[in-house]
């Protein structure tokens, strides 16, 4: 009896390696907070709409995830991923939505041969090209590349346009690699349609990499009447009834040095006043964003420079310029390594609006505030930790 108790035993210790390695889970993060001064003063209005100096302590893509995977034979697998935002600053789960899962989660089938299928909350590929190649970690914090892209910049009209959110409620495609070129598209289910508005959207890209050379692009739109709020696809009286963005990026990274580049063209029509202007039925910008990062030893080196273009409108069938509508970023950063997962960090940045520009930090946690012709000024010292 004791003999056979032993075998079952020993058997059962045998098995539990194969086991586990076919339904493993990984538990991943980054726990990122820094002390922050900004201010944003210089408004249009008069120094009675300016932002104070103030300090705070803020958490810059912090998160906790889990993912996992199953062979399924013949070279499929299930895959999936939860990831949960923590605002380490004061305790909150996520500032963007309310819930569990507020990044990237998802459950889905992978093929080395085929590419992969998610469902879920995902990245679409207009995102992800401004998300890969932001050379401020975790495209977080007052010097992300989101304080340009994906905005119009219309105070009091038109702020983000949800192109650099995650969507929820959508399906995402990747294909396998093929001459070093992936294929990746994105569907966001119209799930809160009414009887008088029917809000969806959709995306597709293209991202080749060949030795040191990267180059992405992108498209992605948002329909409905009203426009979309693009976390949820619902109605929001800030958005146009068709939302467009074209993305491209260029990327070259080598021997420590980094160059990349993004350029936007970005479009709105058919919103109510509150989103377009009195008659306005198009409203339309380009931004251009450049950025670097040296690395050396345990130093790091960041530059990024972003412009917002002069925005266009169309009324009466007339288009025109927006006057006073063109925004810049200049951000720089320095990071020391103590090891490959702990950074101690300094940004600086600042946002230059013209009088009737409101651009402002891109990340929620992030924004200032500012009215139209304030100019969003911060310094950064912080701590990023890997998990």
């Amino acid at each position: 009896m004791n003999k056979k108790l032993i075998a079952v035993a020993v058997a059962g210790v045998l098995a539990a390696p194969a086991v586990m390695a076919d339904n493993s889970v990984t538990i991943y993060g980054v726990a990122d907070v820094g002390l922050e001064q900004v201010e944003a003063k210089g408004a249009t209005a008069g120094a009675a709409s300016d932002v104070a100096g103030k300090s705070r302590v803020t958490s810059n893509s912090s998160y906790i995830g889990f993912k996992g995977q199953e062979e399924l034979g013949g070279g499929l697998k299930a895959i999936w991923q939860i990831e949960q935002a923590i605002d380490i600053d004061d305790g909150g789960g996520s500032t963007k939505t309310n819930g569990f899962a507020t990044r990237d989660s998802f459950v889905g089938l992978s093929s080395a041969a085929a590419g992969k299928v998610i469902m879920g909350r995902i990245t679409t590929p207009t995102r992800a090209v401004a998300s890969k190649l932001d050379v401020f970690p975790g495209q977080a914090g007052i010097g992300a590349d989101t304080a340009i892209l994906g905005n119009t910049g219309q105070a009091n009209k038109q702020g983000d346009l949800a192109f650099d959110t995650r969507k929820q409620n959508s399906v995402g495609f990747e294909s396998a690699k093929i001459a070093g070129m992936t294929l990746s598209a994105a569907y966001i289910a119209n799930e809160n349609r009414t009887n008088s508005n029917n809000p969806w959207g959709w995306g597709a890209g293209l991202t080749g990499g060949w030795g040191p050379v990267t180059a992405m692009f992108a498209y992605e739109e948002h329909r409905g009447t009203d426009g979309l709020n693009g976390n949820n696809m619902t109605a929001a009286s800030a958005h146009g009834s068709l939302d467009t963005n074209y993305r491209i990026g260029l990327g070259f990274s080598q021997s420590g040095l980094t160059l990349n580049a993004i350029y936007e063209m970005m479009e709105l029509r058919g919103g109510n006043a509150t989103a377009m202007g009195a008659g306005v039925t198009e409203l339309s910008r380009d931004a251009f964003w450049i950025g670097g990062k040296y690395a050396m030893g345990k130093h790091e080196f960041r530059l990024a420079y972003a412009m917002a273009l002069a925005a266009d409108q169309t009324k009466d069938f007339e288009t025109t310029e927006v006057k006073d509508s063109e925004a810049q970023q200049i951000s720089v950063g320095y990071g020391y390594n103590f090891t490959k997962r702990t950074q101690v960090y300094g940004v600086y940045s600042t946002v230059e609006n013209d009088a009737g520009a409101a651009f402002d930090f891109g990340p929620s946690k992030s924004k200032t505030n500012a009215a139209a012709g304030a100019d969003p000024e911060g310094f950064s010292i912080g701590v990023r930790h890997l998990f």
